[in-house]
């Protein structure tokens, strides 16, 4: 069996040499063509295979790596090379992680980790922000929704993992990183960020007026429901007659969570169903366990960097009309990830599922368009002033007026 995959091994790779010499030739190269020895024939037998598969092909390929290439490789690096490039190649939201990098993404839904605060996706083949986390070193150097890294400390992201870059961003508080930006139709500029140990204050509440009370959401991590259900107390007791739910630059996380936090403000009905390979349906509902308000006017502001998650919330707010989305359009996030351990300490993160809102829409790549479209002002967010929020401030004194 082995002499006979070593024949086909070697008839291929000749195949390889004859084509690589011809490319060579054409292209004006200035390689020298040499003679490589094979210790076995070709025969008759290996041209004449029939029952060549993929899984043939693979094991091949292995056998030249190990055999041929031009240094000695790792079996583990070829193993996990493959690993990625299957997940790789059926979409770009699964991935494979390492003990290390498993480990430090547990840390990371801890809220406190070394780097720079933040959240990536891989859009159109490109490492694309899909939204830097608020009062991070990833927001205070500008890095905004939808800009392209290019490279991480002079590495191309082009073949990269988002695992691969997150692990290069991370680090050393005080420590810099210096990543390439290509935004827009901009030339690509450099940012230079220095790393901080990230403490992420997922859930902040303030009295914007009198009447009106804001909670800002950063991302959905475990009791981050129960945390926004306080806080709509606690601002109901300072005189908050209606709520601005602040979801912008929110990337999503924990599944379970989103419908507390939809629960917070419905009490009843279907917040998301979730639809697997085999037409399996999973139709998740308000938690009853949550202490709802129903009565409360809501207005949810979100952004091109409000993903999964907060499409989740706001989409299920938009289908009941309980709330008034404002802001631009979500990302467009439609799909579960599973986090599935293996036993080595590695992880992967496999799509599992689609997503659809109470009304059967599908947001992926379409995102949530807000009631009230609202773009974002860079201009006045270089003065401190939010504009955004303040039409949703506005909104919200024109609701209670009409109350």
């Amino acid at each position: 069996m082995i002499s006979k995959i070593r024949e086909i091994y070697q008839n291929k790779l000749i195949v390889l040499l004859l084509a690589l010499f011809l490319m060579v030739s054409v292209l004006g190269g200035n390689l020298a063509a040499e003679e490589v020895e094979l210790d076995e024939p070709i025969t008759e037998e290996s041209l004449e295979e029939s029952d060549y598969t993929k899984a043939n092909a693979f094991q091949d390929i292995m056998y030249l790596l190990q055999n041929y290439y031009v240094e000695d490789v790792e079996l583990d690096t070829l193993i996990q090379g493959a690993i990625e490039g299957m997940l790789n190649k059926v979409d770009r939201y699964s991935y494979f992680m390492t003990p290390k990098e498993f480990a430090e993404m547990q840390q990371e839904y801890e809220g406190k980790y070394g780097g720079i605060g933040i959240v990536i996706t891989t859009r159109d083949n490109e490492l694309t922000i899909v939204s830097p986390i608020n009062n991070t070193p990833g927001e205070r150097a500008g890095l905004q929704s939808g800009d392209v890294i290019k490279e991480i400390d002079g590495q191309d992201t082009a073949e990269m993992s988002q695992m691969k870059a997150a692990d290069l961003m991370r680090g050393e508080e005080g420590t810099d990183v210096v990543l390439k930006i290509k935004r827009g139709q901009e030339d690509p500029f450099e940012v230079e960020i220095t790393r901080e140990d990230i403490e992420v204050p997922y859930v902040e509440s303030e009295m914007k007026t009198e009447q009106i009370g804001y909670i800002s959401l950063a991302q959905f991590i475990e009791n981050v429901g129960s945390d926004v259900e306080n806080e709509l107390a606690e601002l109901k007791e300072a005189g908050a007659q209606g709520i601005i739910l602040d979801l912008r630059n929110n990337p999503g996380g924990i599944l379970s969570e989103s419908i507390d936090v939809a629960s917070v403000f419905l009490d009843q009905g279907d917040i998301v169903s979730v639809r697997q390979r085999d037409e399996t349906e999973r139709v998740l509902e308000v938690n009853q366990q949550m202490n709802s308000d129903t009565e409360i006017p809501l207005i949810v502001l979100i952004n091109v960097g409000s993903a999964s998650g907060s499409e989740i919330v706001a989409g299920a707010f938009q289908d009941y009309e309980r709330a008034v989305i404002m802001g631009t359009n979500s990302f467009g996030k439609g799909v579960v990830q599973s986090v599935i351990p293996l036993q080595d300490g590695s992880a992967v993160s496999l799509t599992t599922a689609r997503y659809y809102t109470p009304k059967d829409n599908y947001i992926h790549e379409l995102g949530i368009e807000p009631d009230i479209k609202v773009e974002f002002d860079a201009d006045a967010a270089a003065e401190e002033v939010d504009n955004q929020l303040e039409a949703a401030i506005e909104e919200m004194e024109r609701i209670l007026a009409e109350r």
